[in-house]
């Protein structure tokens, strides 16, 4: 189940409890849905209840009961927490919530797009401060816009094009991409708010460590694509090039806590492009790919996927690397937004 599958079946609840008479209130076309912090409050958390409370005139904590009690005789449902004042905590079954890397790679380059059209988005983004911009800060604004353009096509508009960026920044971001590389130079300054002073460390910029966000998002990506390559030498398909595969991997295995945190984040896209876009924040796509590739590190690190040895693939195989293949996806996805290049080898 993705978070939008999540927020479905509470509006699905709200409708069983307002047919029910168990409550009056309109019923909404969606709800608020996000993961929470501590993965021990479940898979996602929402406060639908608490908005709900006050037409329902009744205690937020009433509301919330009643919809855990529907929301649990749901499919793919494990439990319902309600946490006071009113917090719903959900977690999945194993199988619903790995379902979400078998629908990353059903949907592959369109995971995190959206599928209508929004109509037309002429207006400039605007990175920046009061006074007068420095070559580097003009560049930044450029790369912003340029990010902020690829994200808006995402969510549906047709974009007009801004304006090039002027020579100076021009000649600021080429010198630059000249010291840590055109790559990095676009993701470091994308990365960064607008309202953040530009203060970048061009010695670990220029690194090759987990510690330099440029080169360890798209190092996560690398790293996937060694994984199937390595994968497809023993014979083992990719579930992305072939449907019967792809429909036959047991989910319901990747049951591992580091792989519930991996699956978790990479629910996560469709949210972030659609806040980045609201907020006009092109850098809140850059912190979810560096979380993201986090995830992934850490679940590398406590999950082995392929088979050693004499060893032969078991069905867990097939499941992990389902998951391999979503987090590429989805990490070229968002780099793709960004305007930064995803690479297969580094």
């Amino acid at each position: 189940m993705t978070p939008a599958d999540v927020a479905d079946a509470i509006v699905s609840a709200v409708r069983d409890a307002v047919a029910d008479g168990a409550i009056d209130v309109a019923i909404p076309a969606t709800v608020p849905v996000r993961r929470p912090r501590n993965p021990e409050h479940g898979d996602y958390a929402s406060a639908a209840a608490l908005e709900l409370a006050r037409a329902a005139r009744r205690p937020a904590r009433e509301v919330a009961d009643l919809l855990a009690a529907r929301l649990c005789q749901g499919s793919g449902i494990a439990g319902v927490e309600v946490a006071d004042p009113g917090f719903l905590n959900i977690r999945l079954a194993p199988a619903a919530l790995g379902e979400l890397a078998r629908v990353v790679v059903r949907e592959g380059d369109a995971y995190g797009r959206a599928t209508g059209r929004r109509g037309v988005w002429a207006d400039a983004v605007s990175a920046a401060g009061p006074g007068e911009l420095s070559p580097l800060a003009a560049a930044r604004q450029a790369v912003a816009a340029a990010a902020l353009a690829r994200l808006l096509a995402a969510a549906g508009f047709d974009v007009v094009p801004a304006p090039p960026a002027g020579p100076a920044a021009a000649a600021a971001l080429a010198d630059l991409a000249d010291t840590v590389g055109g790559e990095a130079a676009r993701y470091l300054l994308v990365r960064l708010p607008p309202d953040v002073p530009l203060d970048l460390d061009l010695g670990l910029a220029a690194r090759q460590t987990s510690e330099n966000p440029a080169f360890n998002v798209r190092y996560a990506h690398a790293e996937t694509c060694r994984l199937l390559r390595n994968a497809a030498q023993l014979g083992i398909p990719a579930a992305g090039g072939d449907s019967t595969v792809l429909e036959g991997v047991d989910v319901a295995l990747l049951s591992h806590p580091r792989e519930g945190d991996l699956l978790r984040a990479l629910g996560e896209l469709p949210g972030v492009v659609t806040s980045a876009v609201a907020l006009r924040a092109p850098h809140r796509l850059a912190r979810y790919l560096e979380e993201l590739a986090g995830a992934y590190h850490r679940f590398y690190d406590a999950c082995r996927v392929l088979p050693q040895g004499d060893e032969e693939p078991t069905p867990l195989t097939g499941a992990r690397l389902l998951l391999v293949e979503a987090t590429k996806v989805v990490l070229a996805n968002g780099l793709r937004m960004l305007g930064v290049s995803a690479p297969q080898r580094m």
